[in-house]
């Protein structure tokens, strides 16, 4: 009888898995433990306007009508915010007012209009233009949200891009 030749078989090494899912786990515990959302990451209504306006925003508001049966354009509170030099926010027109850029002067300004039992915003639309930072839009956000919340109101905000011959 012939003798066989026995193959040998290269030692493949072992990998321990176990520690490598211990160290996995660690670190999605870690993230998880200190992931702090910041508060201009919190969730808001958007609205979007109907493609056309059903009234011309010039139109004068019926005298007894309630705010349920005014025409979205009339309870829309138009506001524009315009972008400065570095893309900071330079400009904020609140209807044809036009209000300091700081926020405690918006949130007060923004309380008259919300607050007025004569006026009937419940919605805004913000005309923002492209060249602002997406953290000054943020900041004008929550000023509108705040002004929505304390008047009793749910927060409607609706979004436009500022056209070019808008901005000047």
């Amino acid at each position: 009888m012939p003798k066989r030749k026995q193959i040998q078989r290269a030692e493949e090494p072992t990998v321990p898995v176990a520690p490598m899912l211990d160290m996995a786990f660690q670190l999605l515990t870690f993230f998880i433990l200190t992931f702090k959302p910041l508060p201009t990451e919190g969730q808001f209504v958007m609205n979007l306007l109907p493609a056309q306006p059903a009234t011309e925003m010039s139109a004068e508001a019926p005298s007894e009508a309630t705010s349920d049966q005014l025409p979205a354009t009339l309870r829309t509170l138009p506001t524009v915010l315009k972008a400065g030099q570095g893309g900071t926010l330079a400009e904020i027109i609140v209807g044809e007012t036009v209000i300091p850029t700081d926020q405690a002067a918006l949130e007060k300004e923004l309380d008259k209009y919300l607050q007025d039992p004569n006026l009937p915003f419940d919605q805004t639309l913000l005309k923002v233009d492209p060249n602002l930072k997406y953290s000054e839009v943020i900041k004008v956000v929550n000023a509108f949200s705040n002004a929505f919340i304390r008047a009793r109101k749910e927060p409607n905000i609706s979004f436009d891009q500022l056209q070019p011959g808008e901005a000047q």
